[in-house]
């Protein structure tokens, strides 16, 4: 056969194998893009979560149909735990997505339920998928942050004051007049193991001082001299409330109340103002230099006075329990604010009550987890926490708190008679076990605040011991702390001396003392 047949055959031959192998490309692209059109991609920005946070929910499809869908219709996602669906904040069982332009998704934000287990959980679409359609979802993890270690039973009495500690006389227990050392006598006397002192207080004496300085000098002092006697020392600061409605520090926010249908500043700073929250961790930063200081404490970590600033926050947070009346849209800010108000005040709607309150209390968190950053993470962090409905009700969760920052939550049991005293009890008995977080039980020097007793400081011991044996439902109290020496030596004491007073509080410290160390079974900070 002539070169040029042969040539040509081979040629024809070739053309015939491209053409076959383009028709089979041109199948398996056309069917690849099929199949990415039909894949739907659902999954969290992250892949594990604290139980303060928002678990952001993310949903990607290319396939226009599905795209119309659920523009038209919307769409919605279930979080599951051990292949059940969860029921979360205000009876939440599924999560509206709405579209994102800026991420070319659908997103949600998931709200932790209050104190979740841990561990995994998955994720599905509340309508399943038409056939040939393909659903690739990726769950994501619940972890508890480990926490710095604290001493075993550890017993603490405070000091809650602005008065100067350089002009300070105090009765000590030897009856005898002694400067601020004499504080320390009495923290002795009463068997505590540490001395807690308020440390930072806005506004300061002069027009725009944030702090009040009078003692900021003398804080090293004082923790040396703790250190000396073989107590341990920690140092507070109050976050939001400020203690003056006049001497308002330039460039903070307030935190708003409505008064008449109307946004009125309260003396609280609000909780998203960025400025306070470096003025707070510079403090902070600055008490964690001082080699001697053992514990970092934080106050008013809450909305102290009103909050309402933060409605349009928590509305865009949580949509689908913010609810509003009819056309406000239309509305200003304010206007929507207002109507927030009236029907969170009367509490008629339990979803909104329930996500409002988790709202608050995952706000506090950022602060918190902003607060460890700066401090960085070696020195233990305190958070004050009010005990209403297990803090619920102040917009505080301990266990939130320990994920966000805290290493242990000083449970501030005051201002509650006898019979909501042990409701109290019960409710954090049913809620929180030692591994959620860690507790310190307190009670309060005042009389009054024990509605006059007749027991007297016999009934601060009672509560003080109940506490401590029954706030976790697996094991006494962490620790125990005393509010406050201020009180103690100059408060409404009744008929009954300082000294009855810390004999009581003595004995609770003692008993405490004498059980059995706590398991540890929290997970703590190895490094």
């Amino acid at each position: 056969m002539p070169r040029f047949l042969r040539n040509l055959k081979f040629r024809q031959g070739a053309l015939a194998f491209a053409a076959v192998l383009g028709v089979c490309a041109a199948f398996w692209i056309g069917y690849g893009v099929s199949q990415a059109f039909g894949r739907v991609r659902l999954d969290t920005l992250k892949e594990s979560y604290g139980r303060d946070e928002f678990v952001d929910v993310r949903l990607r499809t290319r396939d226009p149909g599905l795209r119309a869908q659920w523009t038209a219709q919307g769409v919605r996602i279930r979080v599951l735990r051990e292949g059940l669906p969860v029921t979360g904040i205000g009876g939440l069982r599924e999560l509206p997505l709405r579209w994102d332009s800026a991420r070319g998704a659908w997103m949600g934000r998931w709200p932790c339920p209050w104190n979740p287990p841990l561990g995994r959980y998955s994720l599905e679409l509340s309508e399943p998928l038409e056939s040939g359609k393909e659903l690739r979802s990726r769950g994501f993890e619940l972890r508890a942050r480990p926490l710095n270690p604290f001493p075993p039973r550890l017993a603490v009495v405070n000091w809650e004051s602005a008065k100067s500690l350089a002009s300070l006389q105090v009765r000590a227990p030897d009856g005898t007049l002694k400067d601020w050392r004499g504080l320390l006598d009495w923290t002795e006397y009463a068997g505590a193991d540490a001395f807690w002192m308020l440390g930072g207080q806005t506004p300061g004496s002069g027009s725009g001082e944030v702090w009040q300085t009078r003692n900021l000098k003398m804080i090293p002092e004082v923790a040396r001299e703790c250190h000396r006697r073989g107590l341990k020392f920690g140092v507070w600061v109050m976050y939001s409330l400020t203690v003056s409605s006049t001497n308002r520090i330039p460039g903070y926010e307030y935190a708003l109340e409505i008064e008449e249908g109307r946004p009125k500043p309260t003396r609280a700073v609000s909780l998203r103002d960025e400025r306070r929250l470096k003025d707070v961790a510079a403090l902070l930063k600055r008490f964690a230099a001082i080699k001697e200081v053992d514990f970092l404490g934080v106050d008013y970590i809450r909305n102290a006075l009103g909050g309402y600033e933060l409605a349009e926050e928590f509305r865009a947070d949580m949509p689908w329990a913010f609810g509003a009346s009819a056309g406000c849209e239309r509305w200003s800010p304010e206007q929507r604010m207002a109507d927030f108000a009236r029907r969170k005040i009367a509490r008629k709607d339990a979803r909104l009550i329930d996500a409002w309150q988790w709202w608050r209390a995952h706000r506090v968190g950022r602060v918190l987890r902003e607060l460890r950053r700066e401090i960085g993470p070696s020195k233990p962090l305190w958070a004050f926490t009010l005990t209403w409905q297990k803090g619920w009700h102040h917009g505080q969760d301990p266990v939130m708190f320990s994920d966000a920052g805290a290493d242990a939550c000083a449970l501030m049991m005051y201002e509650a008679d006898s019979a909501q005293y042990a409701q109290m009890i019960k409710d954090w008995h049913a809620y929180v076990r030692s591994a959620d977080a860690r507790l310190i039980t307190g009670d309060i020097v005042d009389w009054s605040l024990h509605q006059r007793a007749a027991a007297g400081p016999g009934e601060m011991r009672r509560r003080l011991d109940a506490a401590v044996d029954g706030i976790y439902a697996d094991g006494p109290a962490a620790g125990i702390f005393i509010h406050d020496l201020d009180r103690a030596l100059n408060g409404r004491l009744g008929r009954w001396s300082t000294r009855a007073w810390l004999d009581a509080a003595r004995a609770s410290i003692r008993r405490m003392k004498r059980l059995p160390p706590p398991s540890g079974t929290w997970k703590e900070r190895t490094t």
